[in-house]
């Protein structure tokens, strides 16, 4: 639309960006990986196994059944990983002949075994400190295992990867005051001298990578879903914290069950707390392991310390994950992309449609970054040095649920539903890749899916629209016409989409959609009145960038009258660009007192610390530091340390002192520290002295020392480096720390280099990339020292970049 000179600021129509709105990052580096080619399948396994603390051992008798497959098999791959192997025998017990190179057992038979034939195998073995797999916590006396990617071969001699499905028992022997978790059913328990042996069978079959034992002195509490027993077990001290953190759980598997049509898929579902896990938690079938600091949290942490989240994910496995699996890790987003939708249905259906907006909001957001630092498609083999390196990148997780939302838009729940049903119930108990998905919505739909999997799933990227509209008043017409800008290429072309446009006037809404076909649109709407505001994508449901200029009086309108929270934030986002407008500053300023979802007003919160030196903008954020939502609250202290001044100053002062909830009062310290950093000396000073719920006051104040005077900072900072200190602690000391050596930078380095050898791998990670910022030459014979030892592949990756970061500041690069 034209835009007269003398036409309010407010009322202009500002021209498009002049920048690109989206950069694509580089491709991740990596090697192919094809999926591993079986020569038997692995039907039955039985395991033995107890727990030699002083040793830290695992030691182990395991029989395989296994039968050849389509041509005689003489040799049997096993999988065992650094173990000694004490024998092998077959099913009369003779010894068999094997070789062991510490990463495969190779049994040889005594003669072929013919295709269809089955035979069993049993070795005695033990793990002595096995480097992944199973963990000994010794300070709980707990034990807990991980099989996921490829780590149960650690542990357990077995077929270890995950396009093999068997059933399994465990025999488990514990010190008689503790408890055993296992897979399946408990079939008994049995004093052996002074231990007890549980005995746990898998009656039907899952990959191996979901075995699992958990021991220690549990807790169960019991619960029930229809005629399913549901168990959470937890420390004697946390039971009601384990109420609250678990309790959702019959209510999640009545949602998916009635969602998916397909009944929860298993005999029993327990879930367990277990110390210092190295995730947040595993779908371990039918026996869900959860980091205990994920699950039991005091009252006083809601809402940030929601556990439907995990819960719900973890059990969306049990279908997704578990019931079906991927075939190999290419496609491992039908397992953990599947799981995030399962849980932002679950959002939905428990809290309101509000919250599962935002859920699907933050997805998107999520997969932008995740693009932005490295772009690539979904369905994806190559990696480094793990393939947990697919997983972490943002594109399985975040970007394969808001590619499941897409269609469930396009179709309509019942439509989306009952295909989701036939790919579930077609493939129970097996594999699957991603053509069966594609198969299962052809087939219920009676569609063609290979655009939108040729372009959501096999490509990468997304839609970037510049979005256009022209009002013509004689007519009352509005024309929107809209065009991809996004950068192409052999991975990324263009989108074809059906997008949905809301118009408002005062004489009510109009909706309409956007067909977009080899990447251009446009649509004309006749309008009862003028419009007020123009939305597009309503609903937020396609994965997309845009730049659709429009003026400040309808994006307010937007903000004040938009039924949908998406379309309230992006008002929000885009307001907060003009902060130089009365009329911004005033639409924002009621938001965040006055909007009905907390979301909106905490984005308005964040919004407004952009826009400094605006008394009013102050005043509205002090205002929202009394909030009845903690997390606005949260929010509105850490931009309230945008404005310097008494004024600011002494209201989070205030807070960090009496706010009801520490993580207010951590973001109020945390901003005291960049608005007045001498004066908030004292205040950091109480508050590193307090003790809280995960140490989330101390790690605010650690965090508000990257703001005071350098050499105070490190003199106080070393003392929460130490393993005395909490990992939570620690893990907020190491980066502030590294960052507050400017001038001692050989002496932090120093300081910090003993840490690559922690037992806490999240310590090891932290100490890695800040001695990478350091920066020094010197460190780097310590990091190729760890990278000798070191299995986790986190670190090893972390200790790469950081090698190649000082390489490159050493060359002058």
């Amino acid at each position: 639309m034209p835009t007269r000179v003398d036409t309010p600021a407010a009322m202009r129509v500002p021209p498009f960006r002049t920048g690109p709105l989206m950069t694509w990052g580089p491709v991740p580096e990596g090697t192919p990986h094809a999926e591993r080619t079986r020569t038997y399948d692995l039907q039955h396994q039985v395991v033995h196994v107890r727990f030699d603390w002083p040793r830290h051992a695992v030691v182990g008798s395991t029989t395989l059944r296994l039968a050849a497959l389509d041509r005689p098999l003489t040799d049997v791959a096993v999988d065992a990983l650094g173990m000694t192997i004490r024998r092998v025998t077959g099913p009369s017990g003779a010894s068999l002949r094997h070789d062991y190179d510490g990463r495969t057992l190779t049994v040889h038979l005594p003669r072929p075994l013919a295709p269809g034939a089955a035979t069993s195998v049993t070795i005695d073995y033990e793990a002595v400190r096995p480097k992944k797999g199973a963990y000994f916590i010794d300070r709980r006396h707990m034990l807990w295992t991980q099989g996921e990617m490829e780590d149960t071969r650690y542990w357990v001699p077995t077929y270890d990867f995950p396009n093999d499905k068997a059933t399994w028992e465990f025999f488990v022997r514990t010190a008689a005051n503790e408890k055993a978790l296992s897979n399946g059913r408990l079939v008994g328990s049995r004093k052996v001298g002074n231990e007890v042996e549980w005995h746990w069978s898998l009656e039907r079959p899952a990959s191996t990578y979901l075995m699992s034992v958990v021991t220690g002195d549990y807790v169960v509490v019991q619960d029930r879903w229809n005629d399913v027993p549901v168990g959470y077990w937890t420390y004697p001290d946390s039971v009601e914290a384990a109420r609250r953190g678990f309790g959702m759980t019959p209510r999640a598997m009545e949602v998916f069950s009635r969602k998916t049509g397909v009944p929860y898929p298993w005999n029993k579902y327990d879930q367990s707390v277990t110390p210092d896990y190295v995730f947040g938690g595993m779908e371990n079938v039918t026996a869900t392991t959860q980091l205990d600091n994920g699950i039991l949290h005091p009252a006083w942490a809601e809402p940030q310390a929601y556990s439907g989240g995990l819960v719900s994910h973890e059990l969306g496995h049990q279908w997704y994950g578990d019931l079906l699996t991927t075939s190999n890790w290419a496609h491992a987003w039908l397992n953990e992309g599947f799981a995030t939708f399962m849980e932002q249905t679950f959002r939905e259906a428990s809290l309101g449609h509000d919250e599962g907006a935002l859920d699907r909001l933050e997805a998107q957001e999520q997969t932008i970054g995740a693009d932005r630092g490295s772009r690539r498609p979904i369905v994806w083999d190559r990696w480094m040095t793990d393939p947990l390196e697919v997983f972490l990148s943002g594109h399985i997780y975040p970007k394969g649920a808001t590619v499941l939302q897409m269609p469930r838009h396009q179709l309509g729940d019942s439509l989306f539903w009952a295909a989701m049903n036939h790919y579930t119930t077609a493939h129970a108990y097996q594999n699957v890749t991603t053509p069966d998905l594609q198969r299962a919505f052809e087939e219920t739909t009676g569609r063609s899916y290979d655009a939108f999997f040729r372009q959501w799933v096999y490509g990468a990227g997304f839609p970037v629209f510049q979005v256009s509209y022209a009002y013509d008043p004689a007519s009352r017409r509005v024309a929107l016409d809209a065009r991809e800008v996004q950068p192409r290429d052999s991975l990324t072309g263009v989108f074809d989409a059906d997008v949905d446009v809301e118009v408002l006037t005062d004489a009510g809404p109009v909706r309409g959609v956007v067909p977009v076909r080899d990447g251009t649109g446009r649509l004309e709407l006749a309008l009862p009145a003028e419009p007020r505001s123009i939305r597009w994508d309503k609903g937020g449901w396609l994965l997309d960038l845009t730049d659709f200029p429009r003026p400040t009086t309808m994006l307010a309108y937007q903000l004040e009258h938009d039924d949908d929270v998406i379309g309230r934030i992006e008002a929000v986002e885009l307001l907060a660009e003009r902060g130089e407008q009365p009329e911004a500053r005033a639409a924002l300023g009621r938001a965040v007192h006055s909007d009905a979802f907390w979301g909106v007003r905490q984005r308005a919160a964040n919004a407004l610390a952009g826009i400094t030196g605006a008394e009013d903008v102050r005043a509205a954020l002090v205002d929202a530091t009394r909030d009845r939502d903690a997390r606005v609250r949260q929010a509105a202290a850490g931009a309230l340390g945008a404005f310097s001044g008494d004024a600011s100053s002494a209201r989070l002062t205030e807070v960090a002192a009496s706010d009801p909830s520490p993580y207010v009062r951590a973001a109020a310290v945390r901003s005291l520290a960049h608005a007045a950093p001498a004066a908030a000396l004292p205040t950091i000073r109480a508050v590193l002295a307090q003790d809280s719920w995960l140490d989330v006051l101390r790690a605010g104040a650690i965090n508000a020392l990257g703001s005071v005077d350098p050499a105070t900072a490190r003199e106080l900072l070393r003392d929460y480096l130490g393993a005395s200190n909490s990992r939570q602690a620690r893990q907020a000391a190491i980066p502030v720390f590294a960052a507050q050596s400017k001038g001692t930078e050989a002496e932090s380095a120093r300081i910090l280099e003993p840490l690559l050898d922690d037992p806490d791998f999240y310590v090891r990670q932290a100490a890695a990339k800040a001695l990478g910022e350091l920066g020094q030459a010197s460190s780097v014979a310590p990091l190729r020292a760890r990278l000798r030892t070191e299995a986790e592949s986190r670190v090893i990756n972390e200790i790469n970049a950081s090698v190649r970061r000082i390489q490159r500041g050493a060359s002058g690069r």
